[in-house]
């Protein structure tokens, strides 16, 4: 039996779930995409959500049917174009960027003393925290760097709860993505979806939008399933 009483640890991503950067993200593809004369389309953007950068350039080479053309150091060079264009892209970031309710839910679980840890692929994700000025609520964020495997694998889910010293299934993982939250499923933690119900349908606890997103609202979704399971 699932009890509420059983989490202490919140695991964040951050692009869809804490602000909508994302759309930065893919602005900066965009561009390079243009660059190496790619067409840019709305399923190629899609399937660029929660890639990290190497994925992400070998999936737009390959879309254009380029990718045996670029070497592996002359990929890495891409990434790193496409980066310099995302910094300068989010260097006007700002509290403002915060997605609704976010706030409110951060202040919620630390009035209520739950650990929380930021489990974000972006390598650049401590600085969008810094430009919105959630530091406080994010000392402890994982370091993609130092993975082996990207989402949807666990493992950075995995170590998101080591860091709070839990195991993944006394945490909760929030996700607003098809592989990101088959990463908090294979860590055994509970899975928080946001967003569009296409996009979340694997997460045992749903929300429409970060705007109601509370602890209230979790305890009364695993509360309503356990009801069913009897």
């Amino acid at each position: 039996m699932v009890r509420f009483e059983q989490y202490s640890g919140v695991l964040f991503d951050l692009h869809g779930v804490i602000a909508d950067s994302s759309q930065y993200h893919l602005q900066a593809w965009h561009q390079l995409a243009d660059e190496l004369e790619i067409t840019w389309t709305p399923k190629l953007a899609a399937t660029l959500l929660g890639m990290n950068r190497q994925e992400s350039v070998a999936t737009i080479l390959t879309a254009g049917r380029k990718l045996d053309q670029y070497s592996d150091a002359q990929q890495a060079e891409l990434g790193e174009r496409k980066n310099k264009m995302y910094l300068d892209i989010i260097s006007h970031m700002s509290p403002a960027d915060v997605l609704p309710g976010i706030i409110r839910f951060l202040d919620e679980l630390q009035a209520n003393h739950y650990g929380i840890v930021l489990a974000s692929a972006s390598v650049n994700a401590p600085l969008e925290i810094h430009k919105m000025q959630l530091e406080k609520y994010f000392p402890l964020i994982v370091d993609p760097s130092t993975l082996t495997r990207n989402k949807p694998d666990p493992e950075i889910y995995v170590r998101a709860a080591s860091m709070l010293n839990l195991p993944p299934k006394a945490c909760f993982g929030i996700e607003d993505s098809k592989p990101g939250l088959a990463a908090v499923n294979g860590s055994g933690a509970l899975s928080v979806g946001v967003g569009s119900r296409a996009e979340i349908a694997t997460a045992q606890v749903r929300f429409s939008s970060t705007a109601s997103l509370t602890l209230a609202g979790i305890q009364q979704q695993l509360v309503a399933k356990q009801e069913q399971a009897d």
